[in-house]
C-alpha cells in the first residue's frame, strides 16, 4: 500500500510488466503455440492501471507475423495496453488454442504413461544425471488436451521424476497423446 501511495493510487496496482505478460501469453497461446521462442519484438502502450483481482482481457488482430493487442479489464471496461502488438518469428496455429499449463497431476488425471514415468524412476541413477544434464517436461494430451504433466530433471542432485510441471525452466519440451506415449516399449524411454 504504501508504494501504491507513493505512486498516487489508492490502493496497490499490478506492475505494468505483469499486465503486458498476460496479453503476451494470450497471443502466445493464440498465434505460437505456447512458444516464446516465437516472438521476435512486442509493444504496447499502458494506458489504465490493473487492480490485482480483475480480469484481463485481450483482443489480437493478426496481420502476417505481427498481431495487434489490446487489453482492457473486464469488470470496469478499461482499456490497459493499446497501441500494442507481437511480431513473431513464425506462426503456428493449432486448430484450437493449447490451454495453459497448470500443472495438472498425470494420476489424478487416469493417465496410461504413469506407469512408464514410474519405471523411469525406478531406473534413474546419478549416472545418468551426469551424463544428460537437463529438464525434461513432458505435456501428455488425452482428447486434444493436456491432460497431465510430468517433469524429468536429469540436471539438479541425483534427478528426480514428478508429476506435474518443471520447478525451473525445462530445456525440450515433449508434448505426446497418452496413447503415444503408452503404446511406446517402456524399454525405449528408460535406458
Amino acid at each position: 500500500p504504501e508504494m501504491a501511495a507513493m505512486g498516487g493510487f489508492d490502493k496497490p496496482i499490478l506492475h505494468g510488466l505483469c499486465s503486458f505478460g498476460y496479453a503476451t501469453r494470450h497471443v502466445l497461446r493464440r498465434f505460437a503455440n505456447n512458444d516464446p521462442s516465437l516472438v521476435r519484438a512486442i509493444k504496447a502502450r499502458f494506458t489504465s492501471p490493473v487492480f490485482p483481482g480483475e480480469t484481463i482481457e485481450t483482443s489480437m488482430w493478426r496481420r502476417g507475423p505481427r498481431v495487434h493487442i489490446q487489453a482492457r479489464v473486464v469488470e470496469r471496461n478499461v482499456v490497459v495496453l493499446g497501441d500494442g502488438y507481437v511480431d513473431l518469428v513464425a506462426v503456428a496455429i493449432a486448430d484450437s488454442p493449447k490451454p495453459l499449463l497448470q500443472g495438472v497431476a498425470a494420476a489424478a488425471a487416469g493417465l496410461k504413461a504413469e506407469a512408464i514415468f514410474e519405471q523411469m524412476k525406478a531406473r534413474l541413477s546419478s549416472d545418468m544425471v551426469k551424463k544428460v544434464n537437463a529438464i525434461f517436461q513432458w505435456n501428455i494430451t488425452k482428447d486434444g488436451k493436456v491432460a497431465g504433466n510430468w517433469t524429468t530433471d536429469l540436471k539438479n542432485g541425483e534427478g528426480s521424476i514428478y508429476p506435474e510441471a518443471a520447478k525451473e525452466k525445462a530445456g525440450c519440451t515433449l508434448t505426446l497423446s497418452d496413447d503415444d506415449l503408452s503404446s511406446s516399449s517402456p524399454a525405449r524411454w528408460t535406458r
